[in-house]
């Protein structure tokens, strides 16, 4: 019966990758996996406020898809306008949506828990939305390298509005908007950049 087999395996070579899809699908390891990660990225209010935990980028998930960038800002900044100081709704620009998910960096692990005290486990207002917000901490930690990240990305040349918003933090004009630096003009390519600076 060899014979049979070797002819489904020359003719199915478009299941090449179903090696990998079969050793990742081990429903146990999986749901571990998931569990870590939830772990690892979870909220835990009272490790906020006693200092041990010191992150501050937030990544708020289950937002429905006809929230636009600046409406999603507007209902933060009724209650949060100077408390952050990056905003991104990733959209997909395929469907003109938002992928369901956006990114916050809070100024201090202080300003969290009022932020999930509001959001968190609660329904959206608008588009009377099934919706309910969930909020967790994003891999990417802290302004810095959320503008590293994604200031040499591609939607950096899209529709402004599609864009990630940096926040002024302190001074008269904290909390209000500030251009966000183009990675492309930072670093040409070809030119070795390294220790300039």
């Amino acid at each position: 019966g060899s014979g049979a087999d070797g002819g489904a395996g020359s003719s199915g070579g478009s299941r090449g990758g179903g090696r990998l899809s079969r050793r990742a699908a081990d429903p146990a390891v999986e749901a571990e996996r998931k569990a870590q990660q939830e772990r690892l990225f979870a909220l835990d209010v009272d490790r906020i406020m006693s200092g041990e935990d010191k992150r501050t980028t937030l990544m708020i998930k289950n937002i429905p898809n006809k929230y636009t960038q600046k409406m999603l800002l507007q209902t933060i900044e009724e209650q949060f306008k100077g408390t952050f100081d990056f905003f991104y709704l990733p959209i997909d620009f395929k469907n003109k949506c938002n992928v369901g998910y956006a990114f916050i960096n809070m100024l201090s692990p202080q300003y969290i828990p009022p932020l999930v005290a509001r959001f968190n486990h609660k329904r959206w207002d608008k588009f009377n939305s099934e919706k309910v917000c969930n909020i967790s901490y994003g891999r990417i930690q802290g302004r810095a390298a959320l503008i590293s990240h994604f200031q040499n990305s591609s939607l950096m040349h899209e529709d402004k509005r599609c864009r990630p918003v940096l926040f002024i933090s302190d001074g008269p004009d904290a909390g209000e908007p500030e251009p966000f630096p183009m990675g492309v003009h930072a670093r040409p390519r070809g030119v070795g950049g390294a220790g300039s600076g």
